[in-house]
């Protein structure tokens, strides 16, 4: 069993669920990094579209409803060779064998090592702080989870 800070599963998880709205939103959208706090999350996201500019009600919203559909949130590990086949592992160090995947149920699966939530209903409300410029088509996602 995962012995986790109170936030941290709930943020990694819905950090989980914006990336990918973000990256079906928009097509140029990719996850670059994230990193968390005791009570905040914080997504970067490479894209052409400027984030800043994006209604953040209707992306919470959309957020909000996927972490309200109850989704089970798999945890399972794949041998490299399998893992590579569906998975781009160019972040996961080439020591690793065992793969560690995330899969919230019929929405994303993703590489990570991280604790998260058994379903997306442990994630609470989802808000988002503030999205700035961290660099170059580099964008800055702060969020938190109540």
């Amino acid at each position: 069993m995962v012995i986790m800070k109170p936030n941290e599963g709930r943020l990694q998880t819905a950090e989980h669920i914006l990336a990918r709205t973000l990256e079906r939103k928009f097509q140029t959208a990719k996850f670059v990094i994230s990193k968390f706090e005791k009570n905040a999350g914080q997504l970067e996201i490479s894209a052409e579209t400027d984030m800043r500019k994006v209604d953040r009600e209707t992306l919470e919203n959309e957020v909000n409803a996927t972490i309200r559909k109850n989704l089970r949130v798999n945890k399972y590990i794949l041998d490299r060779e399998n893992a590579e086949k569906d998975f781009d592992l160019t972040r996961v160090p080439s020591s690793v064998r065992d793969v560690r995947i995330v899969e919230i149920e019929s929405f994303d699966k993703t590489p990570c090592k991280d604790p998260h939530v058994e379903n997306t209903r442990e994630i609470g409300f989802f808000e988002i702080v503030e999205v700035s410029k961290a660099g170059k088509d580099r964008y800055r996602f702060v969020f938190k989870v109540e």
